[in-house]
């Protein structure tokens, strides 16, 4: 059978992700009766899907999109603001024959929906059923694991007291564990944290994960955590520029100027500075698309191009049209500035990944966009950011 054919008579809108490429392309035309041409939306952006889910079932979403992200079968119910007896249905599963695509599906759910669960154990059942990655399940009340998946049980096997219990303390010693509190009250507040934290493993190691933290679907003190942990960063415009002491007049926002004057075609350039740890970036925009910017606006790492980068371990990101993106800053900063593409590349230290260079351009890239023209501000761009931190400290 023609797969178009059979496509176009899906009762449901089939999809594809191709991760590396933070790219979702649509299968059918397929809508939602609630949403019409805004059905694709709830699939790209993330605070389309706030504004439009039901807050009971934020969560339950919430953790089906990150095990798309994290490459793994998932199914997850929910229900739309203004249609409460009506669910519908999200699965999506990894192309066997191909890691770095992923299809799904969207259509009414035919089997009757549960969106909470009893006992706080059973809050995060589905991701923790399911993820292969360490998920735990933290009462900040009472500083205890109530509930954590195999991979969890492995990392921090032997930190685990009698009966196999864990308290924060055993695995967030300390700064550690307050640092873990407050990222975990923050995520009660806004709904998602994301960043960097230190952890303790069974073993005694000290860990720095890459964390989602988020509320679970019942309990105001009952927090997921889901730990994303990254491969070794590519030694990528690694580069420590040295900065020599002067008391010349400094401007960063004159720095990225220059080199924007050195991008023909380039409609703006754009510096975002990674605070993992402190869960958010800050980004410094210059160019014609960057004008109504505010400078240094900060936003959550949670959903940004540095958590692509690094969850994926990428060289670098092209975006060849940010209306097709998944990332929530696409639609968040993105598009609401004109840019309709966009080429990113990532700037390491000893620490980690520390800053994201983006040249941006007001209309899409269907081929792409070559990186050849961008390599010889690299160093440039290292030695300016090197200078401006040098100033700050």
């Amino acid at each position: 059978m023609d797969f178009s054919l059979w496509a176009s008579g899906f009762p449901g809108l089939l999809w594809e992700i191709e991760h590396r490429r933070s790219r979702i392309r649509l299968l059918n035309d397929w809508k939602l009766p609630s949403l019409g041409e805004h059905t694709s939306r709830l699939l790209k952006d993330a605070q389309f899907r706030r504004r439009s889910v039901m807050k009971s079932d934020h969560t339950l979403i919430g953790e089906f999109w990150e095990m798309v992200t994290g490459r793994q079968p998932a199914m997850v119910t929910f229900r739309l603001e203004g249609s409460p007896h009506r669910a519908y249905l999200l699965q999506g599963w990894p192309d066997p024959q191909d890691a770095g695509k992923y299809f799904g599906m969207l259509k009414d759910s035919v089997l009757p929906a549960t969106f909470v669960a009893n006992g706080a154990a059973g809050t995060c059942q589905l991701a923790l059923g399911g993820s292969e990655y360490p998920v735990l399940v933290l009462s900040l009340d009472q500083k205890e694991i109530v509930t954590c998946n195999e991979a969890a049980q492995t990392l921090f096997d032997g930190a685990a007291r009698g009966g196999g219990e864990f308290m924060l303390e055993d695995i967030a010693p300390g700064e550690m564990g307050e640092t873990l509190l407050g990222a975990s009250r923050r995520a009660l507040e806004d709904g998602i944290w994301a960043g960097t934290l230190m952890l303790r493993s069974g073993t005694g190691s000290i860990l720095g994960s890459k964390v989602r933290v988020s509320p679970c679907s019942t309990g105001a003190d009952i927090v997921r955590i889901a730990l994303l942990n990254i491969p070794d960063a590519p030694a990528v415009c690694a580069l420590s520029p040295s900065v020599e002491p002067g008391s010349s007049p400094f401007s960063l926002q004159e720095g990225l100027e220059d080199l924007l004057a050195a991008c023909p075609g380039v409609e703006g350039l754009m510096f975002s500075d990674i605070q993992s740890a402190r869960g958010k970036v800050e980004v410094y925009g210059v160019g014609r698309l960057f004008a109504s910017l505010e400078w240094g606006a900060a936003h959550a790492y949670e959903g940004t191009i540095a958590q692509d980068i690094e969850r994926f371990s990428l060289e670098s990101l092209i975006v060849e049209d940010t209306l097709d993106s998944i990332k929530s800053i696409d639609w968040a900063m993105f598009i609401p500035c004109g840019v309709r593409s966009y080429f990113a590349k990532p700037f390491y230290s000893a620490e980690g990944l520390h800053a994201v260079l983006i040249f941006a351009f007001s209309q899409p890239s269907p081929g792409g966009v070559s990186e050849a023209p961008f390599r010889a501000l690299y160093e440039p761009f290292a030695s300016l950011v090197a200078r401006w931190r040098a100033d700050r400290a």
